[in-house]
């Protein structure tokens, strides 16, 4: 199971909760990471064409069980995506309290690329969901203010060009995901060396 997983299914269990008008007893709730876990680490693994009664088995719960909290695999993605976003959140106050705002930016937007290099279904769905998407505007919200006063603290750092805002972060993330998408055997390679590229580009010189 993808243990990074573990403690960013919070939101995820909520709406569940919230759906079925009643909180999720504690067991409930592990089966839920136990899941998403697995489903992440499958998909990572041989893509989403994995069937769920593979992902239940990985996870190592009943069918019934797996199908009881996501009905599709569509829901099963979105909930591995949203423990995603999560994480991603979680990095973005760590950047935050860093005393270095340039590395910890230049840092945190590395491990979100390499995240989409790991899983395709991120890829695709940093784009489609989360940037041009209405599922998250809370959570861009937060990412977008969050970005914004770490360029901010870099520009005034001298550490990063004048002309790079929010919008420039966006693109990295979008043009990460074309690349990964294109379905080249070596695309994770040429997502890393995209990325570390455009962010060198960043830099005031």
């Amino acid at each position: 199971m993808d243990a990074t997983i573990i403690g960013t299914v919070a939101p995820l269990v909520k709406r569940i909760g919230t759906r079925m008008a009643n909180p999720l007893r504690a067991d409930a709730v592990r089966n839920i990471e136990l899941i998403v876990g697995a489903a992440a680490e499958a998909f990572a693994e041989v893509g989403t064409g994995i069937s769920m009664t593979e992902v239940a088995t990985r996870a190592g719960v009943g069918v019934s069980t797996l199908f009881r909290r996501f009905p599709t695999k569509s829901d099963l993605i979105d909930a591995v995506f949203s423990a995603s976003v999560t994480r991603w959140l979680g990095h973005l106050s760590e950047a935050l309290e860093q005393p270095s705002p340039w590395p910890a930016l230049r840092d945190l937007i590395l491990k979100v690329t390499k995240e989409q290099a790991r899983q395709p279904a991120s890829a695709n769905m940093i784009v489609t969901s989360f940037l041009h998407g209405d599922g998250f505007l809370a959570e861009k919200k937060e990412t977008e203010n969050g970005i914004s006063t770490l360029l901010r603290r870099a520009k005034t750092a001298g550490d990063v060009r004048d002309d790079v805002e929010w919008w420039d972060v966006r693109l990295v993330l979008e043009a990460n995901a074309g690349v990964l998408m294109s379905g080249e055997d070596d695309a994770a390679e040429s997502s890393r060396r995209v990325v570390e590229r455009i962010l060198d580009g960043f830099e005031r010189k």
